[in-house]
């Protein structure tokens, strides 16, 4: 009878006589395991006319259209600025109006805190 070591380094034996009372009640989890698992549709795919290209042919080929010329940069902002929704002058008061009271807002409370930790400080230290 074969012995290995086991990860606490204690002997174990390969083979006992409770392996073969195991091994049908494995054998039938198995099968039931295999039965109940989810099985792989096969969909209809075409068969392409041509292999896919390797990776270094699609990179050389990327590379060399790395980059565009201004003029090409400048024709492409002006055809993405004309897809913008600009806002209309009253939407663009409206959001001055709400910007700026809030900064305003946050001017002030600002302002109150600094007052308030500035006199609790003189109270501590003055």
């Amino acid at each position: 009878m074969e012995r290995r070591q086991g990860a606490d380094g204690a002997g174990e034996s390969s083979s006992t006589p409770d392996d073969a009372a195991q091994v049908p009640e494995a054998e039938s989890v198995a099968a039931v395991a295999r039965s109940v698992r989810p099985q792989r549709r096969v969909a209809d795919v075409e068969k392409k006319d041509a292999a896919t290209p390797k990776r270094r042919k699609a990179s050389a080929s990327a590379k060399r259209s790395k980059g565009t010329t201004p003029a090409e940069f400048v024709r492409q902002s002006v055809d993405e600025l004309k897809k913008v929704i600009w806002p209309t002058g009253l939407q663009v008061r409206q959001y001055f109006v709400v910007v700026l009271v809030f900064v305003l807002f946050i001017i002030a409370y600002v302002g109150l805190l600094d007052l308030g930790f500035g006199a609790l400080l003189l109270r501590l230290l003055g």
